[in-house]
């Protein structure tokens, strides 16, 4: 059975909102696949701009401690991020703020 990509949620920025946790409850497991960098506060777009893949920023608001990757969309860096930390805090929360990587080459057909 193949599910439908409107099925699949796609995330941008993952927000935690602040708590009496250490900080590294949430790190820890990023740095496993991103090296983690602090990033002055920036749009989560600007701030996924001036990444490498493999690279993840985070930055602090008022409210929120907000993690973004390089990429947004189904199969991105913040999908997968805000899925991780999902498990770790259900309080989390995505926005949709981060657009998928454009590249320009050729594509492949993976439907079976």
């Amino acid at each position: 059975m193949i599910g439908s990509v409107n099925n699949c949620p796609s995330f941008g920025s993952t927000r935690i909102p602040y708590k009496e946790v250490p900080i590294s409850k949430y790190l820890e497991p990023l740095n496993k696949y991103f090296e983690v960098k602090g990033f002055n506060l920036m749009k989560p777009q600007e701030a996924a701009d001036k990444l490498d893949f493999g690279k993840a920023a985070c930055m602090c608001d008022k409210d929120a401690m907000v993690i973004v990757g390089k990429d947004g969309g189904q199969g991105g860096a913040d999908t997968f991020i805000g899925r991780l930390l999902k498990k770790i805090d259900p309080e989390v929360e995505y926005i949709d703020d981060v657009k998928p990587v454009e590249i320009d080459g050729p594509s492949f057909d993976l439907t079976i």
